[in-house]
């Protein structure tokens, strides 16, 4: 992998570290919005590696997947994980609560989302260097 996107692909890998580590403190929402991090990060890193350019500057992961052509693979996943991005951060886009809206199960679901998607991902990624 090269040096840019390696590091994509560190800082994703670091996010889901995180969201693990927030899951286990019981902080749900904080754990569903690095999963969501993760994942745009990782697919960055694939972008990178596939068209030795920057990624464009958006952060739906619907929107990268179809950029890098993945969308028809994991685009089930994606929709639930751009979902989180938004609703998660800001009080004012829903009327709870950003943390009130996260159970458990979400991000139980939410972490096996994003562990089976970087797998995926991964495997795509060494595959470009063939």
């Amino acid at each position: 992998m090269n040096k840019t996107a390696e590091r994509w692909y560190k800082q994703g890998l670091h996010d889901f570290e995180n969201a693990k580590k927030n899951y286990k403190i019981k902080a749900y929402d904080v754990c569903l919005f690095l999963c969501e991090q993760a994942i745009e990060k990782i697919l960055k890193a694939y972008y990178y590696q596939k068209f030795k350019k920057n990624p464009p500057k958006v952060h739906s992961i619907e929107k990268l997947m179809e950029l890098i052509e993945l969308s028809e693979e994991f685009n089930e996943f994606a929709v639930e994980l751009d979902d989180y991005y938004m609703a998660l951060r800001y009080p004012d886009v829903t009327e709870k609560m950003p943390y009130e809206m996260c159970e458990r199960k979400d991000a139980k679901k939410g972490l096996e989302i994003t562990e089976k998607l970087i797998k995926n991902i991964t495997i795509k990624i060494k595959n470009l260097k063939k």
